[in-house]
Formats: C-alpha cells, sequence, structure tokens
C-alpha cells in the first residue's frame, strides 16, 4: 500500500524469513559460518540458540539455500511436536527414503543404508529441527540415538537443533546428559544493539530500493531500538507499522511521533514508561567485594576512547557491513570447493 509512496519496489519489512533480506550483522556471521563448518566436517551435533526473533529461521533458510543444490541431502522438521512414529516418517520422507515398514527397527536399517549411500557418493545429509525447545524427551533421545548411526571417523547424519534459550536448559538435564556429551558447538543469537537497528533499517531499506534511504533519520534507530529491544522481529513490526501510519498522514518521512503511534498501536512499552518503572524500583541493599584492579587496567578504564565506555556512539564502518554481506557469496564458493 505504501511502496508506490515511498518509492520502495518490495516489502522491506515483511515477517517471512526471507534469506534475500538477512542482514549479516557480526554474530549472524559468525553463527553461519559455524553451522556450515560442522555440516560440511561432520561433526554431529550443532545447537543454535536465540530469543524469539532474532533471526534463528532467517538464518536457517540461509543456511538452506546454500546448501541446496550442492552435496548435501537436506530434512528439515519446523514443528517438532510429533509422535516418535510421526517423526521417523518425516525424517525418512525429507531424505527420499523409501522404508514400505512401518517398524522402527526396519526404518532404522533403511535410514542408515542411505546414509552409507549418500556419503559413498560424496553426499552429507542434514536434519535441521526448529523450534527445538518443544521437542519432547523421547524424541531428544531419538535424536541422540540417531548420532550413533556412523563411521569411525565421523557422523553419518548431521544434526542442527535450533530453538529459544529454553533449549540449553532442557539439553542441560541430567537425564539428557548423554546427548548433551555429543553437541559439537553452540552458537547464540542476541538482540540487535542501537548501531546493528541502523545498520539492519539501512539494509532493509536498500535491499527494498532505496539505497540511500533518507525516510527513518539515524537519529531515530536509538527509539527503535527502546521500542523493540533490538529484537529483529519487532523492528520489523513497528517499522512496517510506522509507514503504514507515515502513508496515511502523507508524510514523506518517518517522525519519533510517527513511531510513538506505531508502538502504541502495537502495544509496544513506552521507553519512558518503562525506565521510569525501573527507576522507581528500590533493590535491596546488596554488599559486593570490590575487586582489586591493577594500575595498568585502571589506566585503560579512564579513558572512554578506548572504545570500553557503554555509552560511547561507536559506528560501523559501512565497508565492513558490505564485507560481511559479501561473505555469503564467499560460502557457496567455498561449499563448491570444500571436499
Amino acid at each position: 500500500m505504501y511502496q508506490g509512496f515511498y518509492g520502495l519496489t518490495d516489502h522491506p519489512f515483511r515477517l517471512t524469513p526471507d534469506p534475500a533480506y538477512i542482514c549479516l550483522t557480526a554474530q549472524h556471521q559468525e553463527a553461519l559460518s559455524g553451522l556450515l563448518y560442522s555440516i560440511r566436517t561432520r561433526l554431529g551435533l550443532t545447537v543454535l540458540i536465540g530469543e524469539a526473533g532474532t533471526g534463528k529461521t532467517t538464518l536457517l533458510r540461509t543456511l538452506t539455500d546454500l546448501v541446496e543444490g550442492r552435496n548435501f541431502v537436506l530434512a528439515r522438521c519446523n514443528n517438532p511436536t510429533l509422535s516418535r512414529e510421526e517423526f521417523y516418517d518425516l525424517l525418512l520422507a525429507e531424505l527420499g527414503v523409501e522404508c514400505p515398514s512401518s517398524l522402527k527397527s526396519r526404518q532404522l536399517r533403511a535410514l542408515e543404508e542411505a546414509l552409507i549411500r549418500f556419503r559413498d557418493a560424496g553426499q552429507s545429509a542434514i536434519l535441521i529441527v526448529d523450534e527445538a525447545q518443544r521437542l519432547p524427551l523421547e524424541l531428544l533421545e531419538e535424536i541422540r540415538l540417531l548420532l550413533n548411526l556412523e563411521t569411525p571417523r565421523e557422523k553419518l547424519l548431521q544434526i542442527i537443533l535450533a530453538g529459544q534459550p529454553e533449549v540449553g536448559v532442557i539439553i542441560g538435564r541430567p537425564e539428557l546428559r548423554q546427548l548433551k556429551q555429543r553437541v559439537s558447538a553452540i552458537f547464540r543469537l542476541h538482540p540487535l544493539n542501537i548501531e546493528e537497528v541502523r545498520e539492519y533499517l539501512q539494509h532493509r531499506l536498500s535491499r527494498a530500493g532505496l539505497p540511500d534511504q533518507k525516510l527513518f533519520p539515524e537519529e531515530l534507530s536509538g527509539l527503535i531500538y527502546e521500542y523493540t529491544k533490538g529484537i529483529p522481529r519487532l523492528v520489523n513490526s513497528l517499522c512496517d507499522a510506522s509507514l503504514q501510519t507515515g502513508f496515511a498522514l502523507q508524510s514523506k518521512g518517518i517522525t519519533a511521533s510517527i513511531i510513538a503511534e506505531a508502538a502504541g498501536d502495537l502495544e509496544l512499552a513506552d521507553p519512558d514508561d518503562a525506565r521510569a518503572k525501573e527507576e522507581s524500583f528500590e533493590w535491596p541493599p546488596l554488599v559486593i567485594p570490590m575487586p582489586v584492579v591493577s594500575p595498568e587496567v585502571k589506566s585503560v578504564q579512564a579513558h572512554p576512547q578506548n572504545g570500553l565506555d557503554n555509552g560511547a556512539d561507536i559506528r560501523i564502518p559501512m565497508e565492513s557491513y558490505a564485507s560481511r554481506q559479501r561473505s555469503l557469496g564467499f560460502f557457496g564458493q567455498l561449499l563448491d570447493h570444500w571436499k
């Protein structure tokens, strides 16, 4: 509705996890490269953890786009609230394994034979489980047992569990200690900081046809961050609602008052109200022993220009952003030559 009015060629803030719009912050680039390394070197089980809306599914879709058409066979499970029988039925169907029997023993035999064929053909089989915090304990145990499908040198099935922070708590339970011992790597996505929000807005609008966007002035990044706490999904919702409100008002640019109105419509907490509640709360007295700080450390702490002052407005050079976005192509070339 507002695209033509603002000169956009696409919807910049849709909520679907579109890999074409992934903004590779440093943490997203690190997580993606780690996932690629894990599956290419057949490490077995990798875990991706992040709060709701921090971009886990978009990152997984990007990973999927990178491996499809290359030497990988991919199975996805986006709704893990399945029975044991349904889980194996889905896994075999996704990997293209035919098994006429519904017996678990026959299915496992067919699966292992298929995984060996994939390996002999130079292919890696991957199972990606999203929303892993919803996995029942019986399926977590089945996943552990699937990791026993291996050769003396490597795992036959690479598994990625992605979910909210509860995943870490669940895997840490005593009865799942054998599963936890099989985790080769854990990657975490955190909410964006203020500078990353600024970069995120520039990236999304540039992809939608405004490379030199002036719709959201840089000084509004802090306000958007305050309302959304840096959660990309909330940033999308707030910015989309702001563009709708701006269009209704026929405003050529987005202002702080438009953002506040959109945030009110979305029932996002007012930053001033949240601050007032925080300031009015009286914490009980707490005695903390002061650590001994060496003179050298004191010297560093005394100089905010060293980059240790949390209040400093640290800007990320655009060439760093551009090089991180170009790394997507590099990852693809790496997969083509990484044998």
